[in-house]
């Protein structure tokens, strides 16, 4: 049942009861006069009935609403990160690379809280990234090691 039937069955039962609410003005007998207003007393019972159910479609219509909109966030995401794929660098670090171009990392912590934070080059010799939000630090390129340099002295 859809609101605009119960909103048309309420109409309807309210002009029953302006109905039998004007019966009870003309002169007719007592017995009658009852059933009238028992007549009316269910019709205001089905009124109420029909203004609690409308309520209550009310509620479930915003618990739908909410839940597809939680759905569609999920999804979201789950399409968002399916452009990522979880690889351990040359540098031992277990993270986030990017399927295509151009080349980055995300950090992993972040993506568990749902959030894509792009690694940041530090440019040292330790092959570390930085997470810009969550401070992490990850040894993404190989270290490198001192190369010794080899003087030609002018002296023998």
């Amino acid at each position: 049942m859809d609101i605009a039937s119960i909103t048309s069955a309420y109409s309807g039962l309210k002009i029953a009861k302006d109905i039998f609410i004007g019966f009870t003005d003309l002169k007719i007998e007592a017995d009658s006069i009852g059933k009238i207003n028992e007549a009316v007393k269910k019709v205001g019972d089905a009124q109420d009935a029909l203004f609690q159910l409308r309520e209550e479609l009310f509620r479930l219509q915003e618990d739908n609403n909410s839940l597809k909109s939680t759905i569609k966030e999920f999804n979201s995401w789950e399409d968002k990160l399916a452009e990522y794929e979880l690889v351990k660098t040359s540098g031992e670090a277990v993270v986030y690379k990017f399927k295509a171009d151009p080349e980055h990392f995300i950090c992993p912590s972040c993506v568990a809280n749902k959030s894509i934070q792009i690694l940041q080059d530090n440019k040292t010799m330790s092959g570390t990234f930085r997470c810009v939000s969550c401070n992490g630090s990850y040894p993404i390129k190989k270290e490198e090691k001192f190369k010794q340099i080899q003087f030609d002295s002018p002296w023998p």
